[in-house]
C-alpha cells in the first residue's frame, strides 16, 4: 500500500505525530532545494567579482591573459555603459549648478523685495473686523469686511421651485386630512 500523501490539504486530517514524521521525511528535499539556491547565489557572486576585477582592463589585455570570451564581452559592455553614465553626469552637472545658482538668486531677490518693516506690514494688512464700540447683550459688535458671493440663478430657481412644490404638497396633504374626519 502506498502511504504517500498527494495533497497538502490531507495534512489537516493527520495527527500531530504523523505531521511531524511527514515534515521530517520532506526536510531533506527542502534542504536540497536550499543548497541549490545557495550554490547559485555563490556562483553569481563569484561571477560578479570576476567582472569587477576585469573592469579596468581592456579587451586586448584580457585576451592576453586567457580570459573567457563571455567575460571579455561582459566587461566591454559594462565599461561602455559606465562611460556613457559618466558622460551624462559630466554634462548634467554644470546645468544643475546653473539652475541652483539662478534659483538661489531669484529667491534672494524675491525676499529682498518682499521684506518690509513689520509696522508697515501691519498697517497695510486688511483688518479682520473693526470694533464698532457697541455692545449687544454684553457682546461686542464688529464690522466685518465685505464678502462677495457668486451663485448661479439656475440653481437658485430650481431650489425655489422645489420649495414651492414641497409647500403645495404639504397643503394638499393638510386639505385631504381636514376633509377626512374619522
Amino acid at each position: 500500500m502506498n502511504s504517500r500523501l498527494l495533497h497538502s490539504s490531507a495534512l489537516v486530517s493527520l495527527s500531530s505525530i504523523e505531521r511531524v514524521v511527514y515534515g521530517l521525511v520532506k526536510a531533506p528535499h527542502a534542504a536540497g532545494g536550499l543548497r541549490a539556491l545557495w550554490r547559485g547565489l555563490k556562483s553569481r557572486r563569484r561571477d560578479a567579482r570576476a567582472v569587477d576585477a576585469i573592469a579596468d582592463m581592456n579587451a586586448h589585455m584580457l585576451r592576453d591573459i586567457g580570459v573567457h570570451d563571455r567575460l571579455i564581452a561582459h566587461g566591454a559592455s559594462r565599461s561602455d555603459a559606465d562611460r556613457r553614465r559618466r558622460i551624462a553626469l559630466q554634462l548634467s552637472t554644470p546645468l544643475l549648478v546653473v539652475v541652483l545658482i539662478a534659483t538661489a538668486t531669484l529667491g534672494t531677490l524675491a525676499e529682498a523685495a518682499d521684506s518690509r518693516p513689520t509696522s508697515e506690514a501691519r498697517a497695510t494688512a486688511q483688518p479682520i473686523g473693526d470694533f464698532t464700540g457697541e455692545y449687544v447683550n454684553g457682546t461686542p459688535v464688529y464690522r466685518l469686511p465685505p464678502v462677495i458671493v457668486v451663485a448661479s440663478r439656475k440653481v437658485e430657481r430650481t431650489r425655489v421651485e422645489r420649495e414651492q412644490q414641497s409647500a403645495r404638497a404639504q397643503q394638499a396633504r393638510a386639505k385631504a386630512a381636514a376633509r377626512k374626519p374619522a
